[in-house]
């Protein structure tokens, strides 16, 4: 279960409200997900975690490869040109050698990410 769905699933809007929901739940009810789950322990632990995953500042300051290795956790839908043609493709992985595969219609394509996955620099 991702971020938004463990937020949408206990009725939170944040991970600080969730943490406060979590409280009351029991290890089994909170283990169903690894971010309930961790807003539990954060809770047990009497510490308090606000975190965004999808600000834009960090979207706008993250390097290229963790954008890509992103993509395809989430198995991202992209709109591409091949051949001059705009079409539908989805990230599949990301290798150590900087390059992304994507399926589009029925082919594989794997791309080198640019240097910014070498040297992130700043935004």
């Amino acid at each position: 279960m991702c971020y938004q769905e463990a937020l949408q699933e206990n009725g939170c809007l944040d991970l600080l409200e969730l943490q406060g929901a979590s409280q009351h739940m029991s290890w089994k009810a909170a283990s169903t997900d690894e971010v309930t789950f961790a807003c539990y322990l954060a809770n047990k632990l009497d510490i308090r975690v606000g975190w965004d995953p999808f600000h834009q500042a960090l979207i706008a300051s993250a390097p290229d490869a963790t954008l890509a290795a992103l993509a395809c956790q989430v198995k991202l839908q992209l709109s591409i040109q091949i051949e001059g043609v705009m079409i539908t493709a989805k990230c599949l992985k990301t290798e150590l050698d900087s390059t992304m595969t994507i399926l589009a219609g029925h082919r594989q394509h794997s791309n080198l990410l640019d240097g910014q996955t070498q040297n992130p620099g700043l935004p």
